[in-house]
């Protein structure tokens, strides 16, 4: 909707497909703004779904179940063990109590219950994936 003109239409997605981390979304965030002035909610949500999608990648996410009502992130056996849990279910929790936690198999799910969220469900897994990345490296 921002532009008419495929050529930079496919500039612009290309722009946000390069997103790896929170420093390149920043980056590339800054020059969408500087380029056509305030981004809206839809582009931004498209742009942290990029974000979610490199992240889990490079923390070796096992599984993600996403339905209508909640989405289910599962951690492997190596994660989970290198995880301080108290700090994570602390500060997950302090987002929003529509966050649940349960353990198989010695894996952890985290699973988020997207019915009545405040704002996207995927400002709350941003979040909860910067919390995640903090209780990993305290170990």
């Amino acid at each position: 909707e921002y532009v008419s003109e495929d050529d930079l239409k496919i500039e612009i997605h290309r722009k946000i497909n390069s997103i790896e981390d929170e420093e390149s979304f920043n980056k590339i965030k800054s020059e969408l703004e500087d380029r056509f002035g305030k981004l809206d909610e839809d582009l931004i949500i498209y742009m942290y779904e990029e974000l979610f999608e490199k992240e889990i990648r490079t923390l070796n996410i096992k599984n993600i179940n996403q339905t209508k009502n909640f989405i289910a992130i599962t951690l492997s056996k190596e994660l989970t063990k290198n995880i301080d849990g108290e700090l994570l279910f602390l500060d997950v929790i302090s987002l929003t109590r529509k966050f649940r936690f349960s353990m198989r198999n010695d894996e952890l799910t985290i699973t988020l219950d997207t019915v009545g969220l405040d704002k996207h469900f995927i400002y709350y897994l941003i979040d909860m994936l910067d919390i995640l990345k903090r209780a990993i490296k305290l170990n």
